[in-house]
């Protein structure tokens, strides 16, 4: 009987310690799921307001565009070339 006495005991310690280890693990699940629908409505959010900034760059695009055309008849600036000083004598020799 008291050999039976002392397995119940380690037994009950046993259970105790497992149903402490679930609730532990379950509540950092909930953590876990309360922060990923944190985050999903960030992302959902900010996708939102990327795209409503995208919509807003394309238009001033387009608006760019139209001014663009408008300042078509000027012309392009291009790059002149200045030509090199001449060699000196010094210059030919090689050491």
């Amino acid at each position: 009987m008291d050999r039976a006495e002392v397995v119940m005991d380690k037994i009950e310690k046993k259970v105790e310690k497992s149903k402490g280890k679930a609730r532990t693990v379950q509540e950092r699940a909930k953590a876990w799921e309360e922060l990923n629908k944190n985050v999903l409505a960030a992302k959902t959010q900010t996708k939102g307001a990327l795209e409503k900034e995208n919509l807003d760059d394309e238009d001033e695009m387009q608006d760019d565009v139209e001014i663009g055309d408008a300042t078509a008849g000027e012309l392009p600036v291009t790059a002149q070339s200045i030509p090199l000083p001449e060699p000196t004598e010094d210059d030919h020799e090689i050491l």
